[in-house]
């Protein structure tokens, strides 16, 4: 797919989203997440708050997907999603696929796999009827409820 097949705009969940400007099918390959890769994630020096675009591709491999030139960076997190991000150790390249079938300016999201310690500090804004209201792995997501149940105040 060119990066035509994709366009970044506001989104109803937060900030910019990643939005099909054509549909795709099940298994079709949507947007590249493009980026330089490393085994060490660096900050910026800044103290400034900027989104992060950093994923962990594999245990110990991290993309750095900030640069403008990747077409997938402003993809948001969703409880129930429509895309996966898929690496392919063959061709050492990162796509987001489509899961469900996605009409022409859907958004475009995808579980960001957040652990529960990850996820306690990034608020899901997805507005699913299943959202924990954190950005949590779907696996992860029923002991994240059972910890918000049982952590809440007794009075």
């Amino acid at each position: 797919m060119s990066e035509l097949s994709v366009e970044s705009k506001a989104s109803p969940i937060e900030g910019l989203g990643l939005f099909a400007t054509h549909p795709f099918l099940v298994g079709q390959k949507i947007a590249p997440y493009i980026g330089p890769t490393t085994d060490k994630i660096t900050t910026p020096k800044s103290s400034a708050p900027s989104p992060t675009y950093w994923l962990e591709i594999k245990p110990g491999l991290w993309l750095d997907g900030s640069s403008a030139q990747n077409p997938a960076r402003h993809a948001n997190h969703s409880c129930a999603p429509n895309a996966e991000l898929v690496y392919d150790d063959t061709t050492h390249e990162a796509w987001l696929i489509a899961i469900r079938d996605i009409a022409t300016g859907n958004e475009i999201t995808f579980d960001y796999g957040f652990s529960i310690a990850e996820g306690l500090f990034h608020s899901c804004q997805c507005k699913d009827a299943a959202c924990t209201g954190r950005i949590v792995a779907a696996p992860l997501r029923p002991a994240l409820r059972r910890h918000l149940r049982f952590s809440r105040s007794r009075d």
